[in-house]
């Protein structure tokens, strides 16, 4: 088991056994407090049968959290999918604890548990973000880009990408002999890019340093060769600018 796994285990037991002691010397409040007849009996059980499913499902979210990082940004879309298929899960779950062990009404499990689960999910995502979350807020220091690869992120140095090509939402960013992808637009990761990157083509954008040579073609339009083989379109509108800078780079 890693340190990150056995952190997000230890802050799970240590924060929901601080919770049910705290509703439990509740309930032993109200039980003192109350006639016989309308006493709990048993206040750790009503504690443990209200929140002891979260012991399981706050890992196993911060564990699917996890999948977010590390990054500058939270991926809006997976995280909002990942909040509410645990929301899901804990509703279903409780419903038919609730149902087989108490009795009790599914509609009645839903009404009651509705707003506070939001709540625990809510607390979950404050305690992963200060917690827990390796945030890489350092790209341009690090000179290195942060990608996709599979379903984890990547480092990838700014020298060893050769070239990127825009794919629908997605950016393909290319290495001598490997290819990641990246969300996003290729103007907004041009303006995150340091100097050494030059635009060729609405859709395309190059290392200076990784040009071999360029071919025109009669029609006005060029294309790049670069070093590790691969050939890049360059449009009539770049040309101009591309050549000059890879001239000085030369």
């Amino acid at each position: 088991m890693s340190a990150r796994i056995r952190q997000e285990w230890l802050l799970s037991l240590c924060g929901w056994t601080l919770v049910i002691g705290f509703l439990t010397f509740i309930d032993l409040l109200h039980d003192w407090s109350v006639p016989e007849g309308e006493r709990l009996n048993n206040p750790l059980w009503w504690a443990v049968q209200e929140w002891g499913l979260w012991y399981l499902l706050t890992p196993a979210l911060f564990r699917a959290l996890a999948r977010l990082e590390p990054a500058p940004r939270v991926d809006t879309s997976t995280f909002l999918k990942i909040m509410t298929a645990a929301y899901f899960i804990a509703m279903l779950l409780q419903a038919l604890f609730d149902l087989v062990a108490l009795d009790d009404p599914i509609a009645y499990t839903l009404y009651y548990f509705a707003p506070s689960h939001l709540l625990v999910l809510f607390v979950i995502t404050i305690l992963w973000h200060t917690q827990l979350r390796t945030i890489a807020d350092l790209q341009q220091d690090q000179q290195a880009l942060w990608v996709d690869q599979g379903r984890d992120k990547a480092l990838v140095a700014y020298n060893d990408i050769t070239h990127i090509s825009a794919a629908s939402n997605y950016m393909e960013i290319h290495t001598r002999t490997q290819q990641y992808l990246k969300r996003g637009t290729l103007k907004e990761l041009m303006a995150q890019l340091p100097p050494q990157f030059v635009r060729t083509h609405r859709s395309h954008a190059v290392n200076l340093s990784a040009i071999k040579r360029i071919q025109n073609k009669p029609s006005g339009s060029a294309i790049i060769q670069l070093c590790g083989g691969a050939q890049v379109a360059l449009s009539k509108g770049y040309k101009q600018e591309v050549k000059a800078r890879f001239t000085q780079s030369a």
